[in-house]
């Protein structure tokens, strides 16, 4: 008789937590679970900034700045006496033209990159906001059609930053050795207009 009341000692407790357990998973997700993985979504979000915000190590308008500079010198190399050029320098214009036409390409690109990168940012710091104050507790699919396309954005913006930076950062070092080398021309062949 002893054994019995031990033995329901044991099997009450088990039955109220399985019994609470049952009803949790027949009612569904409760606000603070759907919070917590509309969380996590923004989460995945923020990762995607923060990797494009990394590539961005140059200023919004360097390379706008630079074209500018570019342009200046290029008109200012029209009065070089060509016949004390040499081959070497030639081709070093060659390829200060070839920086300056890619600059002239994608500098803009770079400058949007930045600008959709802001708007992604302060987007998804606006959604967060949202969520913690509990504006998609009810609103589950206005959360994921937003969500989408902040997703959308981000992996545009993504695709479009990679390719801009990468081939920006690849001409970079040409282009420090064609404009150090341009400026010791003109300050060798042109040294009274400096």
């Amino acid at each position: 008789m002893s054994k019995v009341p031990n033995i329901s000692r044991i099997i009450t407790p088990l039955a109220i937590v399985f019994s609470i357990l049952f009803v949790q998973c027949v009612s569904g997700p409760t606000i603070s679970e759907k919070r917590v993985v509309m969380l996590q979504s923004v989460d995945s979000l923020w990762n995607g900034v923060k990797e494009i915000r990394s590539r961005f190590t140059f200023r919004m308008d360097e390379f706008q700045e630079r074209r500018t500079y570019m342009e200046k010198q290029r008109i200012k190399a029209q009065f070089l006496p060509g016949d004390q050029l040499s081959k070497e320098d030639v081709m070093t214009f060659d390829k200060y033209n070839n920086v300056y036409r890619l600059y002239k390409a994608i500098g803009k690109k770079y400058r949007t990159a930045v600008l959709q990168a802001e708007d992604i940012f302060y987007a998804t710091k606006g959604i967060e906001k949202q969520v913690k104050n509990g504006f998609y507790d009810e609103k589950v699919d206005a959360f994921k059609k937003e969500y989408q396309i902040l997703r959308q954005k981000t992996d545009s913006c993504k695709t479009l930053t990679f390719d801009v930076t990468d081939r920006l950062r690849g001409v970079e070092p040409l282009y420090l050795r064609t404009s150090r080398r341009v400026g010791e021309i003109f300050e060798e062949l042109l040294p009274e207009q400096e």
